[in-house]
């Protein structure tokens, strides 16, 4: 997905005040939102997921789990500086 398109699923999302959402580097699509620096969660999009359901709705999916987390409270970023992962597969 090109930065352009994936900005605009960002915005389309609705996500908390103060919450961001990034395309940080790793295998398949990995989109980090954190709320600060202390707090935060990434979701990968494996490539298989992304065949299985289309790229768009794969990302539209784990964007309203990112924002489901940040209006529950996003975790607190891990000892080691990462943050949790939840991995976003095909059947």
């Amino acid at each position: 997905m090109d930065e352009q398109t994936l900005r605009h699923q960002i915005e389309l999302a609705d996500l908390p005040a103060g919450v961001h959402v990034t395309q940080v580097p790793g295998a398949g699509v990995v989109l980090r939102a954190t709320h600060g620096e202390e707090r935060g969660l990434e979701i990968q999009l494996t490539d298989d997921a992304e065949r299985m359901y289309g790229e768009g709705p794969a990302v539209a999916t784990a964007l309203t789990r990112l924002k489901q987390a940040a209006q529950a409270g996003l975790p607190a970023r891990r000892a080691d500086g990462t943050y949790e992962r939840l991995v976003f597969v095909g059947d």
